[in-house]
């Protein structure tokens, strides 16, 4: 699944695969509109990882957002 995806708020967000991962999961990029990013490890099993973040295109310490669940249930159903 790629492109844009509308979460439970309202917010559109956009999601783009990576690469797939040795152990039968992916890597995906979740970019929101405001200029956070996040570079997740999604698992088979629907585990996720934070690899990176960014804020406006610098690296930053950000924690998923509670919508994200929302993205990565629907990733991992595909």
């Amino acid at each position: 699944m790629e492109g844009t995806i509308e979460v439970y708020t309202g917010e559109e967000v956009d999601v783009e695969h990576i690469k797939a991962l040795g152990d039968g999961g992916a890597r995906f990029d979740i970019t929101a509109k405001d200029g956070r990013k996040w570079r997740v490890d999604l698992s088979r099993d629907g585990d996720t990882e934070i690899v990176t973040s960014w804020r406006d295109g610098e690296l930053a310490d950000l924690e998923l957002p509670e919508w994200a669940g929302d993205v990565t249930a629907r990733l991992a159903r595909v």
